[in-house]
């Protein structure tokens, strides 16, 4: 096995900046005064960065990722249900993948 030097230097920096992000972002959050503006940006923050990457994505992806995308958000719209909206999304782009569509 070849040990990567710049490898592992890499992972070990990654490693060490979520570590400090997530530290920071605490020691901050606990000086800032939760108003109630601030707690509805932070609920949505997640969504809107889920949208930002699926958006994207079908952008550059195609007909496949567009219609993967669309099967699982009919779903989730039909059955509420995000592990099923997944899951047919995924079945979708695997469909493609598999008939080379």
């Amino acid at each position: 096995m070849d040990a990567s030097v710049p490898g592992y230097a890499t992972i070990a920096a990654m490693a060490l900046t979520v570590y400090v992000t997530r530290i920071a972002g605490s020691e901050l959050m606990s000086r800032i005064a939760m108003t109630a503006r601030l707690e509805a940006m932070l609920k949505t923050m997640a969504a809107s960065v889920l949208v930002a990457i699926v958006v994207s994505e079908c952008a550059r992806g195609g007909a496949r990722d567009s219609l993967a995308v669309v099967a699982a958000a009919a779903l989730m719209l039909a059955t509420r249900n995000p592990y099923a909206a997944m899951t047919a999304g995924v079945a979708v782009a695997a469909a493609f993948s598999f008939l080379e569509i």
